[in-house]
Protein backbone atom coordinates (compact mmCIF):
# COMPACT_ATOMS: atom_id res chain seq x y z
CA UNK A 1 0.00 0.00 0.00
CA UNK A 2 2.75 2.50 0.97
CA UNK A 3 4.64 1.73 -2.30
CA UNK A 4 1.18 2.43 -4.29
CA UNK A 5 1.39 5.12 -2.16
CA UNK A 6 4.47 6.48 -3.11
CA UNK A 7 3.75 5.92 -6.84
CA UNK A 8 1.09 7.65 -6.91
CA UNK A 9 3.17 10.42 -5.16
CA UNK A 10 5.76 10.83 -8.26
CA UNK A 11 2.52 10.32 -10.36
CA UNK A 12 1.18 13.52 -9.14
CA UNK A 13 4.60 15.26 -9.20
CA UNK A 14 4.89 14.43 -12.97
CA UNK A 15 1.96 16.10 -13.89
CA UNK A 16 2.53 19.02 -11.91
CA UNK A 17 5.42 19.82 -14.27
CA UNK A 18 3.34 18.84 -17.00
CA UNK A 19 1.12 21.46 -16.06
CA UNK A 20 3.56 24.11 -15.51
CA UNK A 21 5.32 23.21 -19.32
CA UNK A 22 2.03 23.90 -20.86
CA UNK A 23 2.18 27.20 -19.26
CA UNK A 24 5.08 28.88 -21.21
CA UNK A 25 2.37 28.93 -24.34
CA UNK A 26 -0.36 30.98 -21.90
CA UNK A 27 2.60 33.29 -20.75
CA UNK A 28 3.64 33.84 -24.18
CA UNK A 29 0.51 34.95 -25.71
CA UNK A 30 0.53 37.12 -22.50
CA UNK A 31 3.74 38.10 -23.43
CA UNK A 32 2.69 39.02 -26.90
CA UNK A 33 0.03 41.90 -25.90
CA UNK A 34 3.06 43.13 -24.44
CA UNK A 35 2.64 42.15 -20.54
CA UNK A 36 5.74 41.73 -18.24
CA UNK A 37 6.98 38.76 -17.02
CA UNK A 38 6.19 40.18 -13.65
CA UNK A 39 2.75 40.71 -14.28
CA UNK A 40 2.20 37.31 -15.89
CA UNK A 41 3.71 35.36 -12.78
CA UNK A 42 1.77 37.73 -10.39
CA UNK A 43 -1.25 37.12 -12.00
CA UNK A 44 -0.63 33.32 -11.99
CA UNK A 45 -0.73 33.45 -8.26
CA UNK A 46 -3.03 36.31 -7.57
CA UNK A 47 -5.70 35.18 -9.80
CA UNK A 48 -5.58 31.58 -8.15
CA UNK A 49 -6.38 32.26 -4.68
CA UNK A 50 -9.96 33.03 -4.62
CA UNK A 51 -11.18 30.17 -6.32
CA UNK A 52 -8.77 27.67 -3.76
CA UNK A 53 -10.14 29.94 -1.12
CA UNK A 54 -13.82 29.34 -2.16
CA UNK A 55 -12.58 25.60 -2.42
CA UNK A 56 -11.34 25.08 1.27
CA UNK A 57 -14.32 26.65 2.56
CA UNK A 58 -16.98 24.66 0.87
CA UNK A 59 -15.50 21.10 1.60
CA UNK A 60 -13.96 22.03 4.68
CA UNK A 61 -15.13 25.05 6.02
CA UNK A 62 -12.95 27.76 8.09
CA UNK A 63 -10.90 24.57 9.32
CA UNK A 64 -9.79 24.62 5.84
CA UNK A 65 -7.65 27.77 6.65
CA UNK A 66 -6.33 26.45 9.86
CA UNK A 67 -2.90 25.79 9.99
CA UNK A 68 0.41 25.73 12.21
CA UNK A 69 3.03 27.99 13.34
CA UNK A 70 5.03 25.41 11.73
CA UNK A 71 3.39 25.54 8.56
CA UNK A 72 2.65 29.32 7.97
CA UNK A 73 6.33 29.33 8.71
CA UNK A 74 7.00 27.03 5.77
CA UNK A 75 4.90 28.68 3.79
CA UNK A 76 5.92 32.07 3.94
CA UNK A 77 9.64 30.25 3.31
CA UNK A 78 7.86 28.45 -0.27
CA UNK A 79 5.85 31.33 -0.89
CA UNK A 80 8.71 34.09 -0.68
CA UNK A 81 11.55 32.54 -1.44
CA UNK A 82 10.88 29.43 -4.06
CA UNK A 83 8.49 31.02 -5.52
CA UNK A 84 9.04 34.89 -5.55
CA UNK A 85 12.33 35.43 -5.09
CA UNK A 86 13.23 32.72 -7.47
CA UNK A 87 11.09 33.62 -10.03
CA UNK A 88 12.81 37.24 -10.07
CA UNK A 89 15.95 35.62 -10.24
CA UNK A 90 15.22 33.40 -12.98
CA UNK A 91 13.90 36.17 -15.20
CA UNK A 92 17.06 38.40 -14.25
CA UNK A 93 19.10 35.69 -15.18
CA UNK A 94 16.77 35.51 -18.87
CA UNK A 95 17.55 39.00 -19.72
CA UNK A 96 21.14 38.77 -18.92
CA UNK A 97 22.43 35.72 -20.04
CA UNK A 98 19.80 34.51 -22.63
CA UNK A 99 17.11 31.85 -21.86
CA UNK A 100 19.12 28.77 -23.26
CA UNK A 101 22.09 29.80 -20.62
CA UNK A 102 19.61 30.56 -17.71
CA UNK A 103 17.39 27.06 -19.03
CA UNK A 104 20.14 25.33 -17.79
CA UNK A 105 21.37 26.85 -15.05
CA UNK A 106 17.95 26.60 -13.60
CA UNK A 107 18.11 23.05 -14.15
CA UNK A 108 21.30 22.29 -12.00
CA UNK A 109 18.09 21.92 -9.33
CA UNK A 110 18.39 18.19 -9.40
CA UNK A 111 22.12 18.03 -8.67
CA UNK A 112 21.53 20.60 -6.01
CA UNK A 113 18.29 18.42 -4.72
CA UNK A 114 20.14 15.53 -4.78
CA UNK A 115 22.94 16.77 -2.50
CA UNK A 116 20.62 18.27 -0.06
CA UNK A 117 18.27 15.32 -0.20
CA UNK A 118 21.53 13.02 1.02
CA UNK A 119 23.19 15.97 3.85
CA UNK A 120 19.33 16.91 5.36
CA UNK A 121 17.14 12.95 4.61
CA UNK A 122 19.97 10.53 4.47
CA UNK A 123 18.29 9.72 0.88
CA UNK A 124 20.91 7.62 -0.86
CA UNK A 125 21.05 7.42 -4.91
CA UNK A 126 22.14 4.49 -6.55
CA UNK A 127 24.75 4.54 -9.06
CA UNK A 128 22.53 4.22 -11.93
CA UNK A 129 20.23 6.89 -10.46
CA UNK A 130 23.29 9.70 -10.28
CA UNK A 131 24.10 9.21 -13.54
CA UNK A 132 19.62 9.78 -14.44
CA UNK A 133 20.97 13.03 -12.75
CA UNK A 134 23.76 13.81 -15.16
CA UNK A 135 21.48 12.46 -18.60
CA UNK A 136 19.11 15.39 -17.12
CA UNK A 137 21.80 17.76 -17.15
CA UNK A 138 22.86 16.76 -20.72
CA UNK A 139 19.04 16.40 -22.06
CA UNK A 140 18.22 19.99 -20.57
CA UNK A 141 21.18 21.28 -22.17
CA UNK A 142 21.08 19.47 -25.79
CA UNK A 143 17.41 20.68 -25.91
CA UNK A 144 17.28 24.64 -25.51
CA UNK A 145 20.76 24.80 -27.19
CA UNK A 146 19.71 22.28 -30.32
CA UNK A 147 23.83 22.25 -30.41
CA UNK A 148 24.36 25.57 -30.98
CA UNK A 149 26.52 26.77 -27.82
CA UNK A 150 26.84 30.11 -29.66
CA UNK A 151 23.93 31.19 -27.65
CA UNK A 152 24.77 31.10 -24.06
CA UNK A 153 25.99 33.98 -22.83
CA UNK A 154 28.57 34.97 -20.02
CA UNK A 155 27.77 37.34 -17.09
CA UNK A 156 28.86 37.53 -13.87
CA UNK A 157 25.65 38.33 -12.19
CA UNK A 158 23.66 36.41 -14.79
CA UNK A 159 25.21 33.14 -14.50
CA UNK A 160 25.02 33.82 -10.62
CA UNK A 161 21.15 34.48 -10.69
CA UNK A 162 21.08 31.82 -12.66
CA UNK A 163 22.61 29.14 -10.21
CA UNK A 164 20.64 31.09 -7.47
CA UNK A 165 17.35 30.02 -9.15
CA UNK A 166 18.20 26.30 -9.53
CA UNK A 167 19.45 26.02 -6.35
CA UNK A 168 15.65 27.49 -5.20
CA UNK A 169 14.23 25.27 -7.42
CA UNK A 170 15.68 22.32 -5.49
CA UNK A 171 14.81 24.13 -2.25
CA UNK A 172 11.29 24.14 -3.48
CA UNK A 173 11.31 20.15 -3.26
CA UNK A 174 13.36 20.09 -0.06
CA UNK A 175 11.39 22.40 2.15
CA UNK A 176 7.84 21.32 0.19
CA UNK A 177 8.73 17.56 1.44
CA UNK A 178 9.07 18.95 5.06
CA UNK A 179 6.39 21.26 5.04
CA UNK A 180 3.92 19.26 4.42
CA UNK A 181 4.59 15.90 6.81
CA UNK A 182 1.95 17.66 9.01
CA UNK A 183 -0.62 20.36 7.37
CA UNK A 184 -3.00 19.30 5.08
CA UNK A 185 -1.21 20.47 1.47
CA UNK A 186 -3.77 21.82 0.06
CA UNK A 187 -4.27 24.71 2.91
CA UNK A 188 -0.42 24.92 2.65
CA UNK A 189 -0.79 25.27 -0.97
CA UNK A 190 -3.06 28.57 -0.50
CA UNK A 191 -0.89 30.20 1.82
CA UNK A 192 1.99 29.14 -0.43
CA UNK A 193 0.47 31.26 -3.36
CA UNK A 194 -1.00 34.09 -1.18
CA UNK A 195 2.97 34.94 -0.05
CA UNK A 196 4.40 34.32 -3.11
CA UNK A 197 1.72 36.56 -4.99
CA UNK A 198 2.32 39.59 -2.07
CA UNK A 199 6.28 39.08 -3.01
CA UNK A 200 5.89 39.24 -6.33
CA UNK A 201 3.72 41.69 -6.58
CA UNK A 202 5.94 44.67 -4.41
CA UNK A 203 8.21 44.11 -7.88
CA UNK A 204 5.24 43.72 -10.26
CA UNK A 205 3.25 46.53 -8.69
CA UNK A 206 0.08 45.64 -10.40
CA UNK A 207 -1.65 48.86 -9.13
CA UNK A 208 -0.26 50.54 -11.80
CA UNK A 209 -1.19 47.94 -14.22
CA UNK A 210 -5.14 48.08 -13.34
CA UNK A 211 -6.17 48.72 -16.80
CA UNK A 212 -4.90 45.26 -17.19
CA UNK A 213 -7.24 43.65 -15.41
CA UNK A 214 -10.71 44.89 -17.49
CA UNK A 215 -9.41 43.34 -20.86
CA UNK A 216 -10.86 40.45 -21.65
CA UNK A 217 -8.40 39.30 -23.61
CA UNK A 218 -5.50 39.21 -20.95
CA UNK A 219 -8.10 38.04 -18.69
CA UNK A 220 -8.75 35.08 -20.32
CA UNK A 221 -4.97 33.67 -20.56
CA UNK A 222 -4.08 34.99 -16.98
CA UNK A 223 -7.42 32.95 -16.11
CA UNK A 224 -6.44 29.77 -17.73
CA UNK A 225 -2.66 30.10 -16.94
CA UNK A 226 -3.59 31.06 -13.35
CA UNK A 227 -5.91 27.98 -13.06
CA UNK A 228 -2.98 25.53 -14.79
CA UNK A 229 0.05 26.37 -13.41
CA UNK A 230 -0.49 28.86 -10.29
CA UNK A 231 -3.37 26.12 -8.82
CA UNK A 232 -3.35 22.64 -10.13
CA UNK A 233 0.51 22.19 -10.71
CA UNK A 234 1.28 23.76 -6.88
CA UNK A 235 -1.58 21.67 -5.53
CA UNK A 236 -0.46 18.32 -7.66
CA UNK A 237 3.58 19.14 -6.58
CA UNK A 238 2.97 19.79 -2.96
CA UNK A 239 -0.01 16.88 -2.60
CA UNK A 240 2.86 14.58 -4.33
CA UNK A 241 5.78 15.44 -2.05
CA UNK A 242 3.74 14.66 1.23
CA UNK A 243 3.04 11.03 -0.42
CA UNK A 244 6.35 9.58 1.05
CA UNK A 245 8.67 10.25 -1.96
CA UNK A 246 12.01 10.83 -2.27
CA UNK A 247 13.14 14.77 -2.39
CA UNK A 248 16.03 13.93 -4.70
CA UNK A 249 13.56 12.60 -7.48
CA UNK A 250 11.05 14.97 -7.47
CA UNK A 251 13.01 17.93 -9.46
CA UNK A 252 13.87 14.92 -12.34
CA UNK A 253 10.57 14.07 -12.66
CA UNK A 254 9.06 17.75 -12.30
CA UNK A 255 11.89 18.49 -15.48
CA UNK A 256 8.73 17.43 -17.82
CA UNK A 257 8.28 20.98 -17.63
CA UNK A 258 10.59 21.75 -19.44
CA UNK A 259 10.28 19.11 -22.15
CA UNK A 260 6.57 19.60 -22.49
CA UNK A 261 7.09 23.71 -22.75
CA UNK A 262 9.25 23.07 -25.47
CA UNK A 263 6.90 20.89 -27.69
CA UNK A 264 3.98 23.24 -26.70
CA UNK A 265 6.42 25.67 -28.57
CA UNK A 266 7.10 23.25 -31.37
CA UNK A 267 3.31 22.29 -32.26
CA UNK A 268 1.34 25.47 -30.70
CA UNK A 269 4.27 28.49 -31.54
CA UNK A 270 5.51 26.58 -34.39
CA UNK A 271 8.72 27.00 -33.03
CA UNK A 272 11.49 25.08 -34.47
CA UNK A 273 13.39 22.17 -32.88
CA UNK A 274 16.37 20.14 -34.61
CA UNK A 275 17.65 16.74 -34.22
CA UNK A 276 19.91 17.29 -31.17
CA UNK A 277 16.92 19.25 -29.95
CA UNK A 278 14.76 16.61 -29.89
CA UNK A 279 17.42 13.82 -28.87
CA UNK A 280 17.68 16.01 -25.52
CA UNK A 281 14.07 15.40 -25.42
CA UNK A 282 14.29 11.64 -25.39
CA UNK A 283 17.04 11.87 -23.29
CA UNK A 284 15.54 13.92 -20.83
CA UNK A 285 12.76 11.45 -20.65
CA UNK A 286 14.99 8.53 -20.11
CA UNK A 287 16.19 10.06 -17.16
CA UNK A 288 13.24 10.63 -16.02
CA UNK A 289 12.55 6.32 -16.30
CA UNK A 290 15.81 5.66 -15.24
CA UNK A 291 15.30 7.56 -11.87
CA UNK A 292 12.69 5.33 -10.39
CA UNK A 293 13.30 2.12 -12.37
CA UNK A 294 13.83 0.83 -8.90
CA UNK A 295 10.39 2.15 -7.66
CA UNK A 296 8.92 -0.17 -11.07
CA UNK A 297 10.97 -2.58 -9.80
CA UNK A 298 9.97 -2.81 -6.17
CA UNK A 299 6.22 -2.13 -7.28
CA UNK A 300 6.21 -4.94 -10.23
CA UNK A 301 3.83 -7.22 -8.43
CA UNK A 302 1.25 -4.41 -7.49
CA UNK A 303 1.81 -2.85 -10.70
CA UNK A 304 0.65 -6.12 -12.37
CA UNK A 305 -2.56 -6.82 -9.86
CA UNK A 306 -3.54 -3.33 -10.22
CA UNK A 307 -3.40 -3.58 -14.24
CA UNK A 308 -5.30 -6.84 -14.11
CA UNK A 309 -7.59 -5.71 -12.25
CA UNK A 310 -8.10 -2.77 -14.15
CA UNK A 311 -8.86 -5.11 -17.39
CA UNK A 312 -11.46 -6.84 -15.67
Amino acid sequence: MQKRRTLQGYLLIFMAGVFWGAGGYLVTQMSNMGVSSLMTAFSGHFLSLLPLLIYLLMNKGIKGLKISKKGLFYSIILGALTKGIFKLANDTAVTLVGVASASILMYLAPVFAAIMSMLFFKEKLRGYQHFAVLLNLVGCIMMVTGGNFAKLNISGLGLTLGVISGFLYALNAIIGKVATSGDDPETMTFYMLLFSTITMGLFAKPWQHIDLFFNSKFLLWAILNSMSTGLIANLLYLKGLSMNVDASKATIIASAEVVIATLSGVFLLSEEINFIGTLGIVIMLGSIVLMNVNISLKSKETITDDTITSVR
